[in-house]
Formats: C-alpha cells, sequence, structure tokens
C-alpha cells in the first residue's frame, strides 16, 4: 500500500473518531453532570476564573488548598473563561471531544514507531471506537484531557531522536501528572525502559517530567493550605480496601463505605487507617493478600465499571449507544473483544519486561507504563475508570501481541524446503 493511500486511511479514522465523540456529547445528556468529582472540578475552575485561587470553598475569599491535583481545574478554567457561565460546559466537552480525536492519531503514531501498518492501524480503530474512550469526552472528570497527555508524552517518547522531542516527551508526561498525581509512576516508568539506552538522556528526562509536580509540591509548602491531597488519598486507600468491594451487604456492592460504622474515621487519617486496616488485615490476611495482589489487578482491567454502569460514570439520557443501531453495535463488538484484547496485551507486555534485551525501546516503555499505573491504583478503588488515561497504550499493546502471534504462526506454517539430492 502506498503512503498515501495508508495517509487517507489514517486520516478517515482519525474523522471518524471526531465524528462519534462530537455526536456522542451533543447528543447524550448526563444527569446532573456537577455531581461528586465533578463537582469539585468545576468549583476549583470557578475559583481560578472570580478569584485566581485554587480552592473548592464556596466562601469569598476562598482559601488555598491542594485537595485535587491542578491540571484539570486549570483547563476548565481556560474553557470557563472562554465561554462564559452559560456555555463552558459545551466547549469542555467539544474540547474534550477534540482531544479523544488526536488520541487516536498519537496512537496511530505510537504503534507505528515498531509496528506494522495494519497493527498501527488496529490500534487507532481500537481506540477510535472504545465506548469508554468516547463517553469519557462527555465527563467533566480528568480522564479524557489526562489520556491526551499520556498518549502525547508516549508518542514522543518512542519517536524521541533530539533534545527537543525528549522534552516534549517528559513535560507532556509532566501534565499529565498534573492531572492525576497517582501517574507520578508514568516517567519513572519510561525513564527505566530508556535506561539501557543512555542512563544520561533517562535521568534527565524523569527530571524534566517531574518538574511541573515539583512547583505545585514547594506552592503547597510556601502557604497554609485549607485542605491537602494528603486527606483524599487516606480516604481513598480506606475505601479501597474491603475485598470485592462489598463490606456487609451487596446492594452497597462498589460503595461499601457507606455502610461500615468505622467510616469516615477510617479513611480521616494515616493513623486511622492504619489502626483499622490493620486489624482487618491480622484477621484475614490470606483474603486481603487475594483481594490486593491477585483480584484488584484484574478488576482494573475488565470491562465495567465498579462505580457506574457499563461504561457510564454518571447517568447518561439519550446516549446513541442505546438510541442508534450502528453505535450500540461497535459498543457489543468491543465488549465482545475486551477479554481476548486484554489477554493480547498482557502477553506483550510480559515478554516486553521478561526479555528486555530483545523487545524494542516503544514496547518496553508502554509495558513499564501499563504495569506501573496498574500497580498506581492497587491501593484504591479498583475502578477501570482510572486505567482510561493508559487504555490506549493497552491497545497498542495488544496489537502488537497479535501481530506477534501472527507472526509466529506464519513461521510455523511456513513449509520447509525439500532438501536437494547431491549429486552421485
Amino acid at each position: 500500500m502506498r503512503k498515501a493511500e495508508r495517509t487517507v486511511l489514517v486520516g478517515i479514522v482519525v474523522a471518524v473518531a471526531l465524528a462519534i465523540r462530537l455526536w456522542y456529547v451533543l447528543t447524550a445528556v448526563v444527569q446532573h453532570p456537577l455531581r461528586a468529582d465533578a463537582g469539585q472540578y468545576a468549583a476549583y475552575a470557578k475559583n481560578l476564573v472570580d478569584h485566581g485561587v485554587f480552592s473548592l470553598a464556596t466562601t469569598v475569599p476562598p482559601p488555598p488548598d491542594a485537595f485535587r491535583s491542578p491540571g484539570y481545574p486549570a483547563l476548565l478554567a481556560l474553557c470557563r473563561a472562554f465561554a462564559g457561565e452559560q456555555s463552558w460546559l459545551l466547549v469542555v466537552a467539544v474540547v474534550q471531544a477534540v482531544l479523544g480525536a488526536a488520541t487516536v492519531l498519537l496512537v496511530y503514531r505510537i504503534a507505528r514507531a515498531w509496528l506494522p501498518f495494519a497493527a498501527a492501524l488496529g490500534a487507532a480503530l481500537l481506540t477510535a471506537f472504545s465506548p469508554h474512550l468516547v463517553v469519557g469526552s462527555a465527563y467533566v472528570l480528568t480522564e479524557c484531557a489526562t489520556t491526551f497527555c499520556v498518549a502525547l508524552a508516549a508518542w514522543a517518547f518512542v519517536g524521541a531522536d533530539s533534545r527537543s522531542r525528549l522534552a516534549l516527551a517528559a513535560l507532556a508526561a509532566g501534565a499529565g501528572v498534573l492531572c492525576n498525581e497517582a501517574l507520578v509512576v508514568l516517567p519513572f516508568a519510561f525513564g527505566f525502559a530508556a535506561w539501557r539506552t543512555g542512563k544520561g538522556r533517562a535521568v534527565a528526562y524523569v527530571l524534566v517530567a517531574l518538574l511541573p509536580l515539583g512547583v505545585w509540591s514547594l506552592r503547597n509548602q510556601v502557604q497554609p493550605l485549607a485542605k491537602t491531597g494528603s486527606e483524599r488519598a487516606t480516604a481513598s486507600i480506606s475505601h479501597g480496601s474491603y475485598p470485592g468491594m462489598v463490606f456487609r451487604d451487596v446492594r452497597y456492592l462498589g460503595f461499601p463505605y457507606r455502610e461500615d460504622p468505622e467510616q469516615p474515621a477510617f479513611g480521616a487519617s494515616w493513623a486511622g487507617l492504619r489502626e483499622v486496616l490493620g486489624r482487618r488485615v491480622a484477621a484475614e490476611p490470606l483474603r486481603y493478600a487475594s483481594w490486593y495482589l491477585l483480584e484488584k489487578p484484574l478488576w482494573l482491567w475488565r470491562w465495567p465499571l465498579v462505580q457506574g454502569n457499563d461504561v457510564y460514570v454518571y447517568e447518561v439520557a439519550n446516549s446513541p449507544y442505546e438510541t442508534q443501531p450502528v453505535l450500540g453495535a461497535t459498543h457489543g463488538v468491543m465488549r465482545c473483544l475486551h477479554v481476548p484484547l486484554m489477554a493480547a496485551a498482557a502477553m506483550a507486555a510480559l515478554v516486553a519486561l521478561l526479555r528486555p534485551r530483545t523487545a524494542p525501546v516503544p514496547l518496553r516503555a508502554l509495558a513499564a507504563a501499563v504495569v506501573a499505573a496498574t500497580l498506581a491504583y492497587l491501593p484504591v478503588i479498583p475502578d477501570p475508570r482510572y486505567l482510561q488515561p493508559v487504555r490506549p497504550l493497552l491497545f497498542v499493546l495488544a496489537a502488537a501481541g497479535i501481530a506477534a502471534a501472527f507472526a509466529w504462526c506464519q513461521r510455523r506454517c511456513r513449509p520447509v524446503p525439500a532438501a536437494v539430492p547431491s549429486p552421485s
């Protein structure tokens, strides 16, 4: 296939991805869109625009805090300042739809760094049609913007043939960390992958990637804060500590802390967390070992959300996945493919990490990033929503695993040439 023809095909996939996302965000109606986490991000954006203060408070003047990471609220504040009070939610949805389509193009470029065209196009198609990624465009939540930052960082990193490209990779990773500080593991994962090819470059990359977080941490040290990220961390760890995400009543599946009489004191401080969780682990050590080491990783990689319905974080009316047969069919296909794709991704990641000398640097980088992100979320609720920023990387790994399996089958099935008898 000619280069021009490949370019056209990729352009079609990206255009379809953009059309699906715009169709979704302009059609679906998120019920109470500014609830829970989304409401907090909106409050930060309002205070940034109205008072120039990063704060969750409703008092005037609002006291600064660091309860949430600053990256996504800053994006919301830009949209709010541009569009005004009445239209900013629509602008956010459209911006996120565009970022989602750009992520599809980045995924193709990431995969093309070492995979054949068909595999790279397949990874882009999976990203384009992923219901999790499409639906995420409509929510006022960090996942869509963070996914773009991670994809941009990965694309710049796998093709980092110059200092400027490596700097872009580091800054994109740093922006992703500012959107979600749990992803601070990603710069280290990429640095680990690059260690064999140049220790100095790997160290420089990690330092630059951590620079935005360092500036944010300095800000939090030099001024008094009304709320800190540590408070949210202890609560999140306590919420994710219940094996099977059930305390006693299965009706609270996904929200077991709502019926636990030891909440919220359980998650209000590190001391309370150590006391209650330590006591429970001591009473059932095998159950908790299975929960944290075996079950949680599988939950993070599964299809349905823990705190949501199917791929929906919040309830949605008039979803095109439910009203339009063609889009509904893509949802069904992607759900059927989910387990095989995750198995292929796991296989590729395992091979890359166990055989680092033979695996290409891009493959090692993606494998390390996915494993690091999975480990980062083991302490909290194992909701697949939290792994959405690395979901496109999982699709690339799946494409790599399938391509490797196909190449192996071709080699096995290739006929062995018959021996030519030597002349007598």
